[in-house]
């Protein structure tokens, strides 16, 4: 997935980049929370994790807002 252009990264989105995040993504006239990691990054597609062995690509003018999930110490695993 590491196109040319691939060192340009969005603002937006390598900021989350490898942690647990939420993105809120725009499908036809709906607005989808998508909880997941993003992975890897192109010019125009975003690669993220959903769970262990589930990946897709979200094109990046789909994508509105990504926020990082705070879990507390407490609730952790491992």
């Amino acid at each position: 997935m590491m196109a040319e252009g691939a060192k340009e990264f969005s603002p937006v989105t390598s900021s989350g980049f490898g942690k647990p995040v939420v993105m809120l993504v725009a499908l036809r006239q709906s607005y989808i929370p998508m909880t997941c990691r993003i992975v890897c990054e192109s010019v125009a597609d975003v690669r993220v994790r959903i769970k262990p062995g589930w990946e897709m690509d979200v094109r990046n003018d789909l994508i509105l807002a990504v926020e990082e999930v705070v879990i507390a110490a407490e609730n952790r695993v491992n």
